[in-house]
């Protein structure tokens, strides 16, 4: 199942505890995708990366065609 989680018109303190939160529980359910919408700032999608996705070794990719959203998989898809 897709899902998004829009950050645009938060703080960077705001986005990363949105995302964490929303994250945790939908990686509670099977095969699920996530689109994180940031928009065009870098620092944030940084933030969220170095704070939440890599700690938590969540499988992401920022796509070239967009890059304001982080694409984060769910592992047992890529298997």
């Amino acid at each position: 199942m897709r899902h998004r989680i829009d950050l645009h018109g938060l703080s960077h303190n705001e986005a990363s505890k949105k995302v964490e939160s929303e994250l945790i529980n939908i990686s509670l359910s099977e095969h699920w995708e996530v689109e994180i919408i940031t928009g065009n700032s870098k620092p944030m999608q940084d933030k969220i990366i170095k704070e939440i996705l890599d700690p938590m070794n969540y499988f992401y990719y920022i796509p070239h065609t967009n890059t304001g959203v982080i694409i984060v998989v769910d592992d047992d898809l890529l298997n």
